[in-house]
């Protein structure tokens, strides 16, 4: 029987990439030579309640074996980084759990009198070289194997930067120099949720947007980070579902954590370096461009009115194979760039900037102010900025035309988001933040639909090309019936409108040093 020790929680900084097809070899040949690597064998359990109670409060609980030794850790990522996590070892003499070493740690109050059980296994063979620069040094590790649950299997082929000694922007520095030489993909998924996702949780669903846990004296530097992280996790996951399925709600996520992110960019833009703002706006705004159209074609062909009488009409058989072939070949354009050099710069460096860009190094002025006084008076500002210029253009909402509609919703989305990302600041009034953010979904869902509209008819256009005769008929047949009800829209838009200007705001009077730091009145670009 191995000795036992307590629990212990430990924290790790670490990058984690998806290896693509020769990476192995070329990293392998050119810098890490296989045989001078640590290799271990490790064959892993994890537990978990019959219902993932644990999987669902955010841990991951295992017994792994590593040679002669046993070792049970339990995991969990906090909101101190993208890349840390909580971390709790115990040894223990076999495959089997402890549950006295579970006793020491937060995960019991989780599980209560519940049975855990075997979830899944991860089979791999590790290969760990410790590379060295000055005082700097980084474990890296390719991990190889498989993911086993129940007859279902998930190859592995992963590498991991784990700082030792040394500054995050060492750690980012060797990411990016291994990148050059290889395909490796930046991924947020711990074996863990690849586990589960092939264990039955979630499967392939879409990852939605996370609420980010911003309390009123979080700083303004650490709201940014975490608001940032959670929509880069987003797009990032629903990316890697993407290239498994062409899933139109996985596309839409993605694409929502993209406008997430350049929200966070917007609304954050006083105390953001200029270049880094700039790189990660240009970056993000390219990525949501190479998805847009595919969105567009899956909105229209799920607006589409089902009809038995296509088999009928050759014509209108035409225009929706037409819509098919246009639909295959702009998911063929997302995931192209997804695939690409380009798409794996950004994930990186757009990380590297939310975790250890110039922003964090500004040393005086206005934006280290803004940056370290409480996020509470950047977050009343936006929110009462927002508010006043989306109640004041929305009462000449029926003289609006189309582009002006369109403008509104942006509007519209902005003030959404940052309410989403604020909404724990101000915690005074949780009925009235609960109206006034249920009275704006149902604003956006109205201009939603009616900007479905607009884009139904540019989309049955482009998916035409230069066809004439019946086929452009049968296309503005069917573009007629998706936009018939758009009067009975405009005027639910509009009574949606009234509602929200009745309901009351939920946070507290802007701040005075806000006006103070000339910070007040930033200008917020579209999303």
């Amino acid at each position: 029987m191995l000795a036992r020790a307590p629990a212990k929680a430990a924290a790790e900084l670490e990058l984690k990439f998806q290896l693509g097809a020769g990476a192995v070899e070329a990293l392998e040949a050119d810098l890490f030579p296989p045989e001078k690597a640590s290799v271990s064998h490790l064959h892993a359990i994890y537990y978990d309640t019959p219902e993932h109670a644990l999987r669902d409060a955010g841990f991951g609980l295992r017994v792994r074996r590593r040679g002669d030794t046993h070792v049970q850790t339990l995991k969990h990522r906090g909101a101190g980084g993208l890349f840390e996590r909580s971390e709790w070892e115990a040894p223990v003499p076999g495959l089997d759990l402890d549950m006295t070493a579970l006793d020491a740690t937060p995960a019991r109050a989780v599980v209560g009198d519940e049975a855990l059980i075997p979830a899944f296994v991860v089979e791999v063979e590790r290969r760990t070289h410790i590379w060295t620069h000055g005082r700097s040094r980084v474990e890296v590790s390719f991990d190889t194997g498989v993911i086993v649950a129940g007859g279902r299997t998930d190859a592995i082929a992963e590498l991991e930067l784990e700082l030792i000694s040394g500054s995050r922007a060492t750690l980012f520095a060797l990411a990016r120099q291994l990148q050059a030489k290889a395909v490796l993909t930046l991924s947020f998924a711990s074996k863990a949720e690849r586990g589960y996702r092939l264990a039955g949780h979630d499967g392939v669903a879409a990852l939605k947007a996370q609420q980010s846990a911003i309390g009123p004296d979080v700083t303004t530097g650490a709201a940014f980070q975490a608001i940032a992280r959670d929509a880069l996790v987003q797009v990032a996951g629903n990316v890697h579902l993407l290239r498994r399925a062409h899933n139109p709600d996985v596309l839409h996520q993605a694409r929502v954590g993209l406008r997430r992110l350049r929200a966070a960019l917007a609304v954050f833009k006083p105390m953001l370096d200029p270049d880094g703002l700039a790189y990660a706006r240009t970056e993000t705004k390219w990525l949501a461009g190479e998805m847009a159209l595919a969105r567009d074609l899956d909105v229209f062909l799920q607006r589409r009115p089902p009809g038995d009488e296509i088999d009928d009409s050759p014509a209108r058989a035409a225009f929706l194979r037409a819509l098919r072939i246009a639909q295959a070949d702009a998911y063929e354009r997302a995931l192209k760039a997804v695939d690409s050099d380009r798409f794996r710069s950004l994930l990186l460096g757009v990380a590297e900037w939310i975790e250890a860009g110039a922003w964090r190094r500004i040393a005086s002025g206005e934006r280290r102010a803004l940056r370290e006084r409480p996020v509470s008076g950047l977050a009343a500002s936006v929110l009462q900025r927002l508010d006043r210029r989306v109640r004041k253009r929305s009462r000449k909402f029926a003289r609006l035309d189309a582009g002006a509609r369109h403008e509104l919703r942006k509007q519209v989305k902005k003030l959404r988001y940052a309410s989403a990302f604020f909404g724990e600041v101000f915690s005074e009034h949780p009925k009235r933040r609960e109206r006034f953010v249920g009275a704006l979904r149902l604003v956006q869902d109205r201009l939603g639909d009616l900007n479905d509209l607009a884009v139904a008819r540019t989309v049955a256009r482009r998916a035409l090309g230069k066809r004439t005769g019946e086929i452009a008929f049968a296309a503005g047949e069917e573009v007629g019936r998706i936009t018939a009800g758009e009067d009975e829209l405009l005027a639910a838009a509009a009574e949606a409108f009234k509602a929200f200007r009745r309901t009351r705001t939920f946070w507290s009077e802007p701040k005075a040093h806000a006006k103070d730091l000339n910070l007040s009145q930033p200008r917020l670009r579209s999303v």
